[in-house]
Protein backbone atom coordinates (compact mmCIF):
# COMPACT_ATOMS: atom_id res chain seq x y z
CA UNK A 1 0.00 0.00 0.00
CA UNK A 2 1.22 3.47 -0.91
CA UNK A 3 0.48 6.19 1.64
CA UNK A 4 1.22 9.90 1.22
CA UNK A 5 0.80 12.02 4.34
CA UNK A 6 0.91 15.84 4.22
CA UNK A 7 3.20 15.48 1.23
CA UNK A 8 4.83 18.71 0.06
CA UNK A 9 7.45 19.33 -2.60
CA UNK A 10 8.64 22.86 -3.35
CA UNK A 11 11.11 23.82 -6.03
CA UNK A 12 13.01 27.11 -6.02
CA UNK A 13 10.29 29.12 -7.73
CA UNK A 14 7.31 26.79 -7.94
CA UNK A 15 5.12 24.27 -6.15
CA UNK A 16 5.50 20.64 -7.14
CA UNK A 17 3.11 19.01 -4.66
CA UNK A 18 1.08 20.84 -2.01
CA UNK A 19 -0.29 19.12 1.13
CA UNK A 20 -1.27 15.86 -0.52
CA UNK A 21 -2.88 13.00 1.41
CA UNK A 22 -3.41 9.83 -0.55
CA UNK A 23 -3.67 6.06 -0.15
CA UNK A 24 -3.35 3.60 -3.05
CA UNK A 25 -4.20 -0.04 -2.43
CA UNK A 26 -2.07 -2.90 -3.70
CA UNK A 27 -3.06 -4.17 -7.13
CA UNK A 28 -4.66 -0.89 -8.21
CA UNK A 29 -4.43 0.46 -11.76
CA UNK A 30 -4.42 4.23 -11.33
CA UNK A 31 -4.43 7.04 -13.89
CA UNK A 32 -2.76 10.30 -12.87
CA UNK A 33 -4.07 13.31 -14.79
CA UNK A 34 -3.49 17.04 -14.95
CA UNK A 35 -2.11 19.79 -17.16
CA UNK A 36 1.60 20.25 -17.74
CA UNK A 37 3.10 21.38 -14.43
CA UNK A 38 0.22 20.01 -12.37
CA UNK A 39 2.57 17.76 -10.36
CA UNK A 40 2.17 14.36 -12.04
CA UNK A 41 5.86 13.66 -12.61
CA UNK A 42 6.78 15.14 -9.24
CA UNK A 43 4.40 12.77 -7.46
CA UNK A 44 5.72 9.73 -9.33
CA UNK A 45 9.31 10.71 -8.60
CA UNK A 46 8.48 11.15 -4.90
CA UNK A 47 6.86 7.70 -4.79
CA UNK A 48 9.86 6.22 -6.61
CA UNK A 49 12.25 7.84 -4.14
CA UNK A 50 14.07 9.73 -6.90
CA UNK A 51 13.51 13.04 -5.12
CA UNK A 52 12.89 13.88 -1.47
CA UNK A 53 9.82 15.74 -0.16
CA UNK A 54 10.12 19.20 1.32
CA UNK A 55 7.92 17.92 4.13
CA UNK A 56 5.53 15.07 4.80
CA UNK A 57 6.22 11.51 3.75
CA UNK A 58 5.61 8.69 1.32
CA UNK A 59 5.59 5.09 2.54
CA UNK A 60 5.24 1.81 0.70
CA UNK A 61 3.91 -0.84 3.06
CA UNK A 62 5.26 1.25 5.91
CA UNK A 63 8.75 1.67 4.46
CA UNK A 64 10.32 4.65 2.75
CA UNK A 65 10.78 4.52 -1.04
CA UNK A 66 14.55 4.46 -0.49
CA UNK A 67 14.14 1.15 1.34
CA UNK A 68 11.75 -0.22 -1.28
CA UNK A 69 13.80 0.35 -4.44
CA UNK A 70 13.82 -3.31 -5.42
CA UNK A 71 10.02 -3.25 -5.48
CA UNK A 72 9.71 -0.24 -7.80
CA UNK A 73 10.04 0.09 -11.58
CA UNK A 74 9.95 3.69 -12.79
CA UNK A 75 9.49 4.10 -16.54
CA UNK A 76 9.84 7.41 -18.32
CA UNK A 77 10.53 8.79 -21.77
CA UNK A 78 14.14 9.54 -20.85
CA UNK A 79 14.60 5.84 -20.11
CA UNK A 80 16.68 3.65 -17.82
CA UNK A 81 18.36 1.89 -20.74
CA UNK A 82 22.09 2.16 -21.45
CA UNK A 83 23.13 3.64 -24.82
CA UNK A 84 25.95 1.17 -25.36
CA UNK A 85 23.93 -1.98 -24.67
CA UNK A 86 21.74 -3.97 -27.04
CA UNK A 87 18.67 -6.04 -26.26
CA UNK A 88 20.56 -9.16 -25.15
CA UNK A 89 23.22 -7.20 -23.26
CA UNK A 90 20.51 -5.41 -21.30
CA UNK A 91 19.12 -8.80 -20.27
CA UNK A 92 22.52 -9.92 -18.95
CA UNK A 93 22.98 -6.66 -17.04
CA UNK A 94 19.48 -6.66 -15.55
CA UNK A 95 19.76 -10.29 -14.47
CA UNK A 96 22.86 -9.43 -12.46
CA UNK A 97 21.33 -6.43 -10.71
CA UNK A 98 17.67 -7.41 -10.22
CA UNK A 99 17.17 -10.70 -8.36
CA UNK A 100 13.57 -11.01 -9.61
CA UNK A 101 14.32 -10.11 -13.23
CA UNK A 102 12.16 -12.21 -15.56
CA UNK A 103 14.37 -12.98 -18.55
CA UNK A 104 11.67 -14.94 -20.37
CA UNK A 105 9.15 -12.11 -20.07
CA UNK A 106 11.77 -9.60 -21.21
CA UNK A 107 12.56 -11.45 -24.42
CA UNK A 108 8.89 -12.11 -25.15
CA UNK A 109 8.27 -8.37 -24.90
CA UNK A 110 11.34 -7.56 -27.00
CA UNK A 111 10.07 -9.87 -29.73
CA UNK A 112 6.49 -8.59 -29.45
CA UNK A 113 7.76 -5.01 -29.79
CA UNK A 114 9.92 -6.10 -32.75
CA UNK A 115 13.02 -4.58 -31.20
CA UNK A 116 16.18 -4.78 -33.34
CA UNK A 117 18.50 -7.29 -31.66
CA UNK A 118 21.41 -6.15 -33.82
CA UNK A 119 21.43 -2.54 -32.59
CA UNK A 120 22.69 -0.77 -29.51
CA UNK A 121 20.12 1.41 -27.73
CA UNK A 122 21.82 4.57 -28.99
CA UNK A 123 21.17 3.51 -32.59
CA UNK A 124 17.48 2.73 -32.03
CA UNK A 125 14.69 5.12 -32.92
CA UNK A 126 12.94 7.10 -30.21
CA UNK A 127 9.97 4.75 -30.43
CA UNK A 128 12.16 1.65 -30.20
CA UNK A 129 13.87 3.01 -27.09
CA UNK A 130 10.43 3.66 -25.56
CA UNK A 131 9.56 0.01 -26.21
CA UNK A 132 12.89 -1.11 -24.74
CA UNK A 133 12.12 0.94 -21.62
CA UNK A 134 8.73 -0.77 -21.35
CA UNK A 135 10.26 -4.25 -21.74
CA UNK A 136 12.83 -3.46 -19.05
CA UNK A 137 10.32 -1.99 -16.61
CA UNK A 138 7.82 -4.82 -16.91
CA UNK A 139 10.51 -7.46 -16.45
CA UNK A 140 12.28 -6.27 -13.30
CA UNK A 141 9.93 -8.24 -11.07
CA UNK A 142 8.75 -5.06 -9.36
CA UNK A 143 5.49 -4.90 -7.45
CA UNK A 144 4.98 -1.18 -8.14
CA UNK A 145 5.08 0.04 -11.74
CA UNK A 146 5.26 3.80 -12.29
CA UNK A 147 4.78 4.97 -15.88
CA UNK A 148 5.47 8.62 -16.65
CA UNK A 149 4.01 9.48 -20.07
CA UNK A 150 4.37 5.96 -21.49
CA UNK A 151 2.87 6.92 -24.87
CA UNK A 152 5.48 9.53 -25.74
CA UNK A 153 7.85 8.38 -28.44
CA UNK A 154 5.69 5.50 -29.64
CA UNK A 155 5.84 5.10 -33.39
CA UNK A 156 4.33 2.03 -35.06
CA UNK A 157 3.60 0.56 -31.63
CA UNK A 158 0.10 1.91 -31.05
CA UNK A 159 -1.28 3.10 -27.76
CA UNK A 160 -4.02 0.48 -27.81
CA UNK A 161 -1.42 -2.27 -28.24
CA UNK A 162 0.51 -0.82 -25.32
CA UNK A 163 -2.53 -1.03 -23.07
CA UNK A 164 -3.38 -4.53 -24.21
CA UNK A 165 0.14 -5.76 -23.50
CA UNK A 166 0.23 -3.99 -20.13
CA UNK A 167 -3.10 -5.49 -19.11
CA UNK A 168 -2.01 -9.00 -20.08
CA UNK A 169 1.22 -8.67 -18.09
CA UNK A 170 -0.27 -7.47 -14.82
CA UNK A 171 -0.41 -10.12 -12.12
CA UNK A 172 -1.31 -8.26 -8.95
CA UNK A 173 1.16 -5.40 -9.44
CA UNK A 174 0.20 -1.84 -8.63
CA UNK A 175 0.32 0.34 -11.76
CA UNK A 176 0.25 4.16 -11.81
CA UNK A 177 0.17 5.88 -15.19
CA UNK A 178 0.75 9.62 -15.52
CA UNK A 179 -0.48 10.54 -18.98
CA UNK A 180 -2.00 13.25 -21.13
CA UNK A 181 -4.03 10.71 -23.07
CA UNK A 182 -7.22 10.76 -21.03
CA UNK A 183 -9.41 8.99 -23.57
CA UNK A 184 -6.88 6.21 -24.19
CA UNK A 185 -6.75 4.99 -20.58
CA UNK A 186 -10.25 5.76 -19.34
CA UNK A 187 -11.39 2.16 -19.87
CA UNK A 188 -8.14 0.64 -18.61
CA UNK A 189 -7.76 2.17 -15.14
CA UNK A 190 -9.82 1.46 -12.03
CA UNK A 191 -9.15 4.83 -10.40
CA UNK A 192 -8.44 8.36 -11.66
CA UNK A 193 -6.48 10.91 -9.64
CA UNK A 194 -6.56 14.52 -10.84
CA UNK A 195 -3.95 17.13 -9.98
CA UNK A 196 -3.97 20.89 -10.41
CA UNK A 197 -1.16 23.17 -9.19
CA UNK A 198 0.21 20.35 -7.07
CA UNK A 199 -3.05 19.65 -5.29
CA UNK A 200 -5.30 16.62 -5.53
CA UNK A 201 -8.53 18.03 -6.96
CA UNK A 202 -10.29 14.83 -8.02
CA UNK A 203 -10.39 11.14 -7.09
CA UNK A 204 -12.94 8.98 -8.88
CA UNK A 205 -13.49 5.47 -10.25
CA UNK A 206 -14.90 4.64 -13.72
CA UNK A 207 -17.89 3.00 -12.03
CA UNK A 208 -18.68 6.21 -10.18
CA UNK A 209 -18.43 8.19 -13.41
CA UNK A 210 -20.74 5.75 -15.17
CA UNK A 211 -23.33 5.91 -12.38
CA UNK A 212 -23.23 9.69 -12.50
CA UNK A 213 -23.51 9.76 -16.34
CA UNK A 214 -20.19 11.56 -16.52
CA UNK A 215 -16.95 11.11 -18.45
CA UNK A 216 -13.37 11.32 -17.29
CA UNK A 217 -12.70 14.27 -19.62
CA UNK A 218 -15.72 16.18 -18.34
CA UNK A 219 -14.88 15.48 -14.69
CA UNK A 220 -11.28 16.54 -15.17
CA UNK A 221 -12.44 19.75 -16.81
CA UNK A 222 -14.92 20.42 -14.01
CA UNK A 223 -12.69 19.83 -11.00
CA UNK A 224 -9.57 21.42 -12.47
CA UNK A 225 -11.30 24.31 -14.22
CA UNK A 226 -10.42 23.37 -17.81
CA UNK A 227 -12.39 23.80 -21.00
CA UNK A 228 -13.88 20.30 -21.55
CA UNK A 229 -13.29 20.55 -25.31
CA UNK A 230 -9.59 21.21 -24.79
CA UNK A 231 -8.67 18.78 -22.00
CA UNK A 232 -6.20 16.75 -24.08
CA UNK A 233 -4.80 19.91 -25.69
CA UNK A 234 -4.06 21.43 -22.30
CA UNK A 235 -2.02 18.44 -21.30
Amino acid sequence: MIVCRDLVKYYHDSVGIEKLDLTIADGSVVGLFGANGAGKSTLLRLIAGLISPTSGEVTIDGRSPAKSRERIAYMTESGSWFPGLGVEEHADFLEDFYPCFDRERYFKLAEFFELPFNKKARAMSKGQRAKLETAIGFSKGAELLLLDEPFLGKDIFSRSDFLKSAASLLDGETLIIATHDVAEVSNFIDRALMLSSGRLCGDVTPDELFEEHDTLEARLAAVCGYDPDRVNMLM
